[in-house]
């Protein structure tokens, strides 16, 4: 595996000679041609990039390109394949304009026909307790006309994925290795599939956006959770209504489509959401998520960021089958997933490295990793002198605001830098009062006024391949310059996180189900059920097979052959002609004729902890539908002594890859206690627990998962600011989050390369006896709410 690690194609930052030395070597090889591939694709070497030449796309309201939506208001959000500026100009012939093919969320009556500036958002603003109605509409079209390349070369026919045209019974998901020129070797053509998820938002399953929601361009073909409130469909759009119940967050939306989520992520399928609340009193100077902080503060300022690879086009690449000239897959049996991709280019905003003008007072960011894979751990320095910068200031996670704001400083999981995994968010201000050209620095340099925001993160995170320090780590500048107005520099009023005062107080406090100094239970938490769910790698040695994408004898280097949670499948070894599940500790349920088996059913209302048991050598981001949860503690783990242990637990006393847990589902001696079906944790625990850092210390949907460690975290079944002693009955989600019994929720790793093949689980609610009834719920499905 650590050979497989250090040579993943994906992750290549190739100098333009070592890259063409790699295409002739494997050309001698296996002596591929343009024909072995649907449309060849040369990768661009970064290095030849231009950096910080292009100015960072700001919303429309501040003169910007990222479209806001009024999320009061109904709106209609099109799917649509359009062009954008995403290189620099210049990149090929001196003052010429790039563009480059992508797909994009766009609040329009049609697709556009012009060239964007950017693909990212929109960022819709939503209010909480009023309603958001949004109709989504896949316009991406057929693969026959689509000029995206980097979707028409990679869709995988083996993975478990939409399968429109085969009523979703992937019959090329079958452990074998595809034969040339069959069409499990082939990549798909048809209508192009897509669906929209809330990450972060509490709505019911209908409005969730789960993976087997999706719908075709063409309206033919849907997935066995596909909803509508316009009617059951098929159809090509999607009419949703968000509750907007939940505490004030900055959430956003994304594709998630079975099998896919890859490729139209990558293409551009993301945009913010951000939910206010006018009832929730902040300090002074800071207001609430929106357009305006009401002249305290500069508008929050999205930073999207994001990794890619480009072809000497211009063009979107992805390493796929024999893309490149190369071998991207490290086993025959995928021929076109790769582990991770890792791109060797940084965008934010859709910008390939931007920079921003700033004035020497604070700003408010709001930071996204939204890459496939790539994680990042951030600080400000200064190219030129070399000098820290400005700190940053944490005030929110994924699920809202802090209490009090977190200095990213020595006690961060990097020290001094803001770490960050794909699917989390962070909002930041910074100071940048004092940090202009001129000002003497520690090191004894004057400051450059030119601030580098900064990348070390290795990649897979987080012993693999390190940062290129010319291109992967750097990510966008920020350059100081004189005030505009008298709200700067030393007469800055708007809040200041380094004075000491709490973000929130009194009643206005998140809910603590942890304490976050001792990483322990807070007062009056007392779980329901401890759950122990282990993450595996299953891999397969270096071998010598068939291409099935060229026909021809090729060495394959051997690795990964999927990432899975808690041993199981995404369908947990249903039987679909019998609709039962091979163990009798998994429940089937059925989705308009999709069996999965569930195996996590927690009740509405109790709170549990999930202790996450990492068995690979990754990092890996664990992301729930529906709620938010809060980190408790990490510990570690002598992996070597516990996999023993687990492997003799099963029936044939080694490892079973995909056979489920080795143990019950239900809690025994021998589990400790704990369900999941695992080998008692406990005796391979070592040294202390490890409290949240203080920039996770709030709700969080998307945690870090670090190998060699037990990540624990404490999850409530309830919305976020119910009290923990409130009684039973007001434990309870407003609609009904079981879905009927025909719609569910899912957990998995927010590698989107990892959740495409098979590293996601469904997981049921059920319902709380002590609330009302679904029918006697505040808001139904279907109804105008």
């Amino acid at each position: 595996m650590s050979g497989f690690r250090r040579s993943r194609r994906s992750t290549a930052v190739l100098a333009a000679a070592v890259l063409v030395a790699a295409i002739v070597v494997v050309v001698a090889v296996i002596r591929l041609t343009s024909s072995d591939s649907p449309t060849a694709q040369v990768p661009l070497d970064s290095h030849t990039i231009p950096q910080f030449a292009q100015q960072l796309p700001v919303l429309d309201a501040a003169g910007g390109s990222i479209q806001t939506v009024d999320g009061t208001k109904s709106a209609t959000i099109r799917m649509c394949e359009s062009s954008a500026r995403l290189l620099p100009p210049g990149t090929f012939k001196k003052g010429e304009d790039v563009a480059t093919t992508v797909w994009n969320y766009v609040a329009a009556a049609s697709c556009p026909t012009s060239v964007r500036d950017t693909y990212t958002g929109p960022v819709v603003l939503a209010k909480r307790g009023t309603p958001t109605k949004l109709t989504f509409i896949n316009e991406l079209g057929d693969t026959s006309s689509s000029k995206l390349l980097a979707y028409k070369n990679s869709v995988d026919r083996t993975l478990f994925w939409a399968d429109p045209q085969n009523g979703e019974m992937n019959s090329c998901d079958n452990k074998k290795i595809p034969k040339p020129g069959s069409p499990c070797a082939e990549n798909y053509k048809g209508s192009i599939p897509a669906t929209v998820h809330l990450h972060g938002g509490e709505v019911p399953p209908e409005d969730d956006g789960g993976p087997d929601s999706w719908y075709t361009s063409d309206g033919k073909f849907v997935g066995a959770e596909y909803y509508s409130q316009s009617g059951k469909g098929p159809s090509n759009k999607q009419a949703l209504t968000y509750p907007n119940t939940q505490e004030a967050a900055p959430i956003w939306f994304h594709d998630h489509t079975m099998g896919a989520t890859r490729l139209n992520v990558f293409a551009g399928l993301a945009g913010a959401y951000l939910i206010a609340d006018d009832n929730l009193k902040l300090a002074d100077g800071l207001a609430g998520y929106g357009l305006t902080n009401h002249g305290t503060l500069e508008p929050t300022i999205p930073l999207v960021v994001q990794d890619r690879m480009f072809d000497k086009n211009g063009q979107l690449y992805f390493p796929a089958g024999t893309s490149g000239g190369t071998i991207n897959s490290p086993n025959p049996d995928h021929p076109y997933w790769v582990p991770e991709f890792i791109g060797d280019t940084i965008l934010v905003n859709g910008k390939v490295w931007p920079y921003l003008n700033v004035e020497p007072k604070r700003y408010r960011f709001l930071l996204l990793d939204g890459s496939n894979a790539r994680s990042y751990a951030m600080s400000l320095v200064d190219p030129v002198s070399g000098n820290p910068g400005p700190s940053l200031w944490v005030i929110g996670t994924d699920g809202g605001y802090l209490n009090r704001p977190a200095k990213i400083d020595g006690h961060a999981i990097v020290p001094n830098q803001l770490t960050m995994m794909p699917g989390e968010r962070y909002e930041v201000v910074v100071d940048f009062n004092g940090f202009e050209r001129g000002v003497n620095g520690p090191n004894g340099k004057s400051y450059s006024g030119t601030w580098l925001l900064k990348n070390s993160a290795k990649a897979p995170y987080p012993s693999g391949d390190p940062i290129d320090p010319a291109t992967t780590g750097r990510i966008m500048e920020f350059k100081v310059g004189a005030c505009s107005n008298q709200q700067c520099g030393a007469n800055d009023t708007s809040f200041n996180p380094a004075a000491g005062t709490a973000i929130r107080t009194g009643k206005q406090q998140l809910v603590r189900l942890v304490n976050p100094n001792s990483g322990t239970l807070a007062s009056g938490v007392s779980p329901a059920k401890v759950r122990a769910l282990t993450l595996n790698e299953i891999e397969k040695e270096k071998s010598v097979a068939i291409n099935p994408t060229t026909g021809k004898s090729t060495s394959y280097e051997g690795g990964p052959l999927e990432v899975i949670v808690n041993n199981s499948t995404y369908d947990g070894g249903a039987d679909m002609a019998t609709s039962n599940c091979k163990r009798s500790d998994f429940k089937p349920v059925t989705y308009n004729g999709m069996t999965l088996c569930i195996s996590e059913q927690p009740r509405e209302g109790d709170t549990e902890v999930w202790e996450i048991v990492n068995l690979t050598i990754d990092a890996h981001p664990i992301h729930m539908h529906l709620v938010q949860f809060q980190l408790m503690n990490r510990q570690n783990l002598n992996v070597d002594a516990y996999k023993s242990a687990y492997g003799k637990a099963f029936p044939s006393g080694r490892y079973q890859p995909e056979f489920g847990p080795p143990l019950s589902n239900q809690p025994s001696a021998a589990s400790g206690g704990t369900f999941g079906g695992n080998p008692d944790i406990a005796p391979y625990l070592k040294g202390r627990i490890q409290p949240p850092t203080p920039d996770e210390a709030g709700w969080k949907d998307t945690v870090m998962a670090q190998p060699n460690q037990v990540t624990r975290f404490v999850v409530r079944f309830a919305p976020t600011d119910v009290a923990v002693n409130a009684p039973a009955s007001k434990l309870a989600f407003p609609f009904d989050a079981s879905g009927g019994g025909v719609r569910g929720y899912v957990w998995h790793c927010h590698i989107v390369d990892h959740e495409d093949n098979e590293m996601m689980r469904p997981y049921d609610v059920v319902l709380n006896p002590a609330a009302p009834s679904a029918p006697n719920r505040a808001l139904r499905i279907g109804r105008d709410y």
